[in-house]
């Protein structure tokens, strides 16, 4: 499989985000970018999963949302972010779809080791690499990798337009004679 194949169909308004790489995806939904109800295809569009279906997207929780709703499956930086716009508190109930215990949010281990009050891209990701592998230093790694790898790709994407505006702006000036507004 390709590292750039996988696509993003968000449930809304049907859009189709791609191709991109998986870390990317993983990426969105730790910046609380995926819906439970998106579908996700890591094979160009052959198949399509559900989101919580994808294992490396950790949409392992529901949340029992005060109106008794049940939402999810989502992820950690999910109810973060929930957390951070006042949506839920750490009283709310949360059940983990792994293995079907029901707890209090407050007394979960990313809850007490997130700064939940504040939302930011220095705090979106504490507390999100206790989960599957009970090894928290390699959940971190791996995170910093992901990051890594997303802040090159960022940085590709920025060189390209300033490299379109540059041409652009070239043309521009050879057209008109003037520089830009």
């Amino acid at each position: 499989m390709s590292d750039d194949n996988c696509y993003v169909l968000k449930s809304g308004d049907k859009q189709v985000f791609g191709p991109t790489s998986l870390e990317s995806i993983i990426g969105w939904a730790s910046e609380a970018k995926i819906s439970p109800l998106d579908k996700i295809s890591l094979d160009g569009k052959e198949t399509w999963l559900r989101a919580p279906m994808v294992e490396e997207l950790q949409m392992d929780w529901l949340i029992e949302m005060s109106d008794n709703y049940l939402y999810g499956p989502t992820n950690v930086a999910t109810i973060q972010e929930f957390l951070a716009t006042g949506e839920i508190n750490e009283h709310v109930a949360v059940i983990n779809c792994l293995n079907g215990k029901e707890h209090r949010l407050g007394d979960l281990p990313f809850f007490q080791a997130s700064p939940h009050h504040i939302r930011s891209a220095e705090t979106t990701f504490v507390g999100t690499q206790y989960g599957r592998d009970g090894d928290p230093e390699a959940g971190l790694h791996h995170r910093v990798q992901l990051l890594e790898k997303q802040l090159m790709e960022y940085q590709r994407v920025v060189d390209q337009w300033q490299e379109g505006y540059e041409s652009l702006k070239k043309q521009f000036i050879e057209a008109t004679g003037r520089e830009p507004l």
